[in-house]
């Protein structure tokens, strides 16, 4: 239901139309009408009607008069002009005015009803789109939390006009006033608790919290500003005078970080950035701060990272990775497992102390992965027996060059242990094959330890010191017994004569063989062949 005035000062007039209109069934409520224009703006003042019906012509103030002080004052309010023939060049002015409509006298019922109900449709319309701007405005400001943070994002990645940053800074309630700037970017390096089962919800919540410890010590205390990025870093914006600001940032970085690990009970490593003039050149300082945060890399984390402390470190010369990777894979193949432990120790601590770059740092250890899987195609690996279930994608995954060497010490570890299975199995197969060619040739007089190790392609003395842990005895020993085993077969299945029977089993010398037999049994030959008749042994 919309409300309406009418003022006209013919009583006659306003009582004619008041008693022939149907008011609540075109969706009005007259809620006054009056005689003056004086009392009529009073009225609107008090009431603020929708709609104002006015006559031109009345004492104190007239029509027209009244319409402009509404216009003036009240934009939504409706003003619709009555007027006769003879005063239509004032409705022309009213018209100027921006008044809704005019009616001509006589006014005729059956008109003026409907003009009120197109009217009412018209308002209708018109309340319908200023709810509908209402609920757009309402969702707006709902977003506005979401529109300020993609609106700093962009700010700091990308860059905006300065007319552009002046015009949204107020929108978005933002103060970033001061002749210097800072950034600092923060990142949480563990999460410091057993989480919940809801493992996803719960490091999101404290992310929040951080947020939230971030925000009272950087935005609420200092008027700077927080938001955070879409992979999870925390940024702050720092502005003031241009000698104090990368003091201000680090004292700031220093109360976060302490008040983040003693209420939230997790560490984060906090990246600054150089003081930059202007919000322009706030990109410059964003990718700063990342670079800073990288080093935690190197330093390890729980640390507030300045960029200018680090931008003149000097990178490892290659001579200390070349020794690095030579003794790495010495200790690898010969299974020196201690030797790998601090190998590894040594290398990071020196790229810690070098102030290595974070891209170089990955190069080495790339090249270092690289080098680990040619040794092990060199040892007969295949590549995956080399990284086992590991990637060289998962180098990206560790935060620390600490987390780097512990995962490089269980990768190295490993193919030690895979290198040595693979020498087990391999030798194995070898030393079988060493056994299988001794009883084929243990009749051959010059069969030899170096014809054998040339059979199965292994040197003497690696063939030494695996051979009597597999059988139990040296070469010469197991190669004496298999031929006298086979030379009291022959005796006490044979007559086959001592000479013959010596060449038989690889003795050229019959007295040797003799002799030889006699130290290992406690008996000669014939004497042996008496005592065993037909297969029975001694």
């Amino acid at each position: 239901m919309y409300t309406i005035i009418m003022i006209d000062d013919e009583d006659e007039v306003r009582e004619g139309i008041k008693k022939k209109t149907n008011w609540e069934a075109c969706g009005f409520q007259l809620v006054g009408d009056y005689d003056n224009g004086r009392d009529a703006y009073e009225a609107v003042e008090r009431l603020q009607p929708d709609v104002v019906i006015t006559d031109i012509n009345m004492p104190f103030m007239d029509g027209l008069q009244l319409t402009e002080r509404i216009v003036a004052k009240y934009r939504t309010i409706k003003v619709v002009i009555v007027t006769g023939y003879e005063d239509f060049d004032y409705a022309k002015q009213a018209i100027k005015l921006k008044v809704k409509d005019y009616l001509l006298k006589p006014i005729n019922s059956a008109e003026f009803t409907e003009f009120l109900q197109k009217l009412c449709l018209e308002l209708d319309e018109e309340r319908k789109q200023h709810e509908d701007i209402t609920f757009l405005r309402h969702q707006f400001q709902e977003s506005m939390p979401l529109l300020r943070e993609r609106f700093l994002e962009r700010l700091v990645t990308s860059g905006m006009r300065q007319d552009e940053i002046e015009r949204k800074l107020p929108m978005f309630g933002l103060n970033l006033e001061g002749a210097g700037h800072t950034v600092l970017a923060l990142d949480i390096d563990d999460f410091g608790r057993e989480l919940y089962s809801d493992q996803v919800a719960e490091e999101e919540l404290l992310r929040f919290a951080a947020y939230n410890i971030l925000h009272e010590i950087v935005e609420k205390e200092h008027g700077g500003t927080v938001f955070r990025t879409r992979d999870d870093k925390l940024v702050g914006l720092v502005s003031g005078r241009e000698n104090q600001v990368e003091v201000i940032g680090q004292t700031l970085a220093e109360q976060a970080r302490y008040s983040i690990e003693k209420y939230l009970g997790m560490t984060v490593t906090v990246g600054i950035s150089r003081m930059y003039r202007g919000l322009q050149e706030l990109p410059k300082a964003f990718q700063e701060a990342l670079a800073a945060l990288d080093y935690r890399f190197m330093l390890g984390n729980n640390r507030i990272i300045s960029i200018g402390d680090m931008e003149f470190g000097s990178s490892q010369d290659n001579s200390s990775y070349l020794r690095t990777e030579k003794r790495l894979i010495a200790a690898i193949k010969t299974g020196e497992k201690t030797a790998i432990t601090n190998t590894l120790h040594e290398w990071i601590d020196d790229l810690k102390k070098s102030a290595c770059p974070m891209e170089s740092c990955y190069g080495k250890l790339h090249k270092l992965l690289v080098a680990l899987m040619n040794a092990g195609v060199e040892t007969g690996l295949d590549d995956g027996d080399v990284l086992g279930d590991h990637s060289f994608m998962e180098l990206y995954t560790r935060k620390t060059l600490d987390d780097v060497r512990l995962w490089l010490e269980g990768i190295c570890l490993a193919f030690v242990d895979r290198l040595a299975e693979k020498r087990t199995h391999v030798s194995g197969a070898q030393l079988e094959s060493a056994v299988a060619y001794i009883h084929e040739h243990y009749a051959d007089e010059q069969l030899s330890l170096q014809q054998v190790c040339n059979h199965i392609y292994m040197s003497m003395s690696y063939f030494s010191a695996l051979f009597k842990p597999y059988t139990g005895e040296t070469f010469i020993e197991y190669v004496t017994r298999y031929r006298l085993d086979k030379a009291k077969e022959m005796l006490a299945t044979t007559q086959l004569k001592t000479y013959e029977l010596a060449a038989r089993v690889g003795y050229g010398d019959p007295q040797y063989f003799s002799v030889i037999f006699k130290r290992h049994t406690g008996m000669t030959p014939k004497e042996f062949r008496a005592v065993n008749k037909a297969g029975l042994s001694l």
